[in-house]
């Protein structure tokens, strides 16, 4: 950037006006050159065709960067820091699972086609912000097929999910201080402390980002494997 003086892009910039700094500052868009300071939106997605394992790799940054924020309030938080960031890491959780299971349902319809008759639906994202619900369904789907060891795995995030919706079913409890109707959220509203261990908290959402990691790239594995099988055996029977 360019300025009086030259000054570089990670200097304290707070004693230069907004006005000033507004036109000098360039757009956080433009390719520097610098790739260790630079945020690749596309770059894993163009390696990526299947559209479920793009949104479990998105899923994954939001579980990630929950953990993180986590691991930074326990180090310090004699700033009490940790009483504000507690909103966007259980928004980062609920959306980082939200956006799993909406791929993971999606995907395993798939795979349960192919197991039955190998012609398969295409993929079908469903299902709105209620992630009890997108559970209920992954854990409905998994007792249908009785695979039974992937359901132990899942329960554990029903259970998370459970004791989440034991204080509220509105997920918007993490974006706003109010609901739709205008109505302050249950922390707000109780008239007494509300925490949250993060001690406790990290372990959950450490196992719930596994357990969700682990289920969804063992169907995609079973899937992969059914869809070059069929690929193979009908290039052998043209042939």
């Amino acid at each position: 950037m360019e300025n009086d003086e030259r000054r570089h892009i990670e200097d304290d910039l707070s004693d230069i006006p907004s006005k000033k700094l507004m036109n000098s500052l360039p757009n956080y868009f433009k390719f520097t050159g610098d790739i260790q300071a630079s945020a690749y939106l596309n770059w894993r997605f163009d390696f990526i065709r299947n559209l479920e394992n793009r949104f479990f790799e998105m899923a994954k940054g939001y579980l990630d960067t929950s953990i993180v924020l986590i691991d930074q309030c326990l180090e310090d938080n004699s700033d009490k820091k940790a009483d504000i960031w507690i909103f966007p890491i259980l928004f980062n959780v609920v959306h980082g699972i939200e956006v799993y299971l909406k791929a993971f349902n999606s995907l395993y319809r798939i795979h349960t086609d192919l197991q039955n008759n190998g012609n398969p639906q295409g993929s079908k994202i469903e299902g709105k912000h209620n992630i009890r619900q997108l559970c209920q369904i992954a854990v409905k789907q998994l007792r249908d097929t009785c695979n039974r060891k992937l359901l132990d795995e899942l329960l554990f995030v029903q259970r998370f999910i459970d004791i989440l919706y034991q204080n509220t079913n509105d997920m918007t409890f993490a974006r706003y201080p109010i609901d739709t109707k205008k109505n302050v959220h249950f922390y707000i509203e109780a008239g007494e402390n509300i925490t949250i261990d993060l001690r406790v908290l990290r372990q959950w959402v450490l196992r719930v980002a596994e357990v969700l990691d682990v289920v969804t790239d063992h169907i995609d594995s079973q899937v992969n494997q059914v869809q070059e099988w069929s690929s193979d055996m009908m290039q052998y029977f043209d042939s």
